[in-house]
């Protein structure tokens, strides 16, 4: 799996292939809600959900965070 490509039916799959604990986990997400800033709920985007997924099933396929350049201030500040 891809974590880029990754459509809701190849997540689908992949928890079938998993088994129950993956089901669960995947019914979970998708009736998961949240509170935004307002008090508002709302679902989590499939985004998150896969994140989520992949953070619990696949955490290798996760992309990695770009090491960040220090900034022009951070430069003058540790000279």
């Amino acid at each position: 799996m891809n974590y880029k490509t990754t459509t809701i039916n190849d997540l689908m799959n992949d928890a079938i292939a998993r088994g129950d604990e993956a089901k669960a986990t995947l019914k979970n997400l998708v009736n998961m809600t949240v509170l935004d800033e307002e008090g508002n709920e709302s679902s989590l985007s499939f985004i998150r959900i896969k994140r989520e997924y992949f953070k619990a099933f696949c955490p290798e396929l996760l992309p990695k965070a770009k090491v960040r350049k220090p900034s022009m201030k951070e430069l003058v500040m540790a000279m």
